[in-house]
């Protein structure tokens, strides 16, 4: 064999070794309008998510100007060999270093978490603050800040589908005072929630045929 074809066979022998390690990176993670999945390189459960989580927020005028406390809301799923659950995933920050016994009383209030679709209340119940416990091994949405608090609440197929097909959105402790203000949509992605809830609702569908 001359040089030339040694060099010529091991190129093609190359080239097929990064196809097929670009389709198997492919096949691990792919992105669609609207809804991400991926394989959990942790739990080895496949995971299926809206694009990127919903911001809402709240002005906390009385510490001072510029202040507001966040909360990230965003869907996904958990398919663990063929097991469907799903959930929502919120994390709560500031824009402000909040002391210890504050942050501790916002979580409180978030035991039970209540998303307003249009004017119908929709509420959950904290299911835990450990990603573990939802076969998650790392962070389902990219957290705003490094000091965000996470919280995970079951959502229905029914539940999902109403806030889905409302036309705003807004969150608030189930125990919120009268007077108190909730936290408003501050990036509405509502888009992408509707798009992983027909993602979950088809698939769904189509197993159960």
């Amino acid at each position: 064999m001359t040089t030339h074809y040694i060099n010529s066979l091991r190129s093609r022998q190359l080239s097929f070794v990064v196809l097929a390690l670009s389709l198997l990176a492919s096949a691990c993670s792919t992105t669609r309008s609207g809804v991400r999945s991926w394989v959990d390189e942790k739990t080895a459960v496949t995971v299926t998510a809206q694009q990127r989580a919903m911001v809402f927020y709240r002005d906390d005028f009385q510490s001072g100007v510029n202040i507001y406390d966040f909360a990230d809301l965003g869907a996904f799923e958990i398919n663990q060999s063929g097991k469907r659950s799903q959930y929502l995933c919120l994390l709560l920050w500031s824009t402000v270093a909040r002391s210890d016994e504050y942050q501790s009383k916002v979580e409180e209030d978030f035991s039970n978490l209540v998303v307003w679709a249009d004017d119908q209340p929709v509420t959950f119940k904290r299911l835990t603050q450990n990603r573990d416990m939802v076969h998650l091994g790392d962070q389902a949405f990219k957290r705003s800040t490094s000091n965000a608090h996470e919280s995970y609440y079951e959502i229905s197929l029914a539940q999902l589908a109403t806030l889905a097909a409302a036309k705003t959105l807004r969150i608030s402790p189930s125990n919120q005072a009268a007077g108190d203000s909730p936290y408003n949509a501050w990036r509405d992605d509502h888009a992408g929630l509707v798009a992983f809830m027909n993602e979950v609702s088809n698939t769904n569908r189509m197993i159960n045929q």
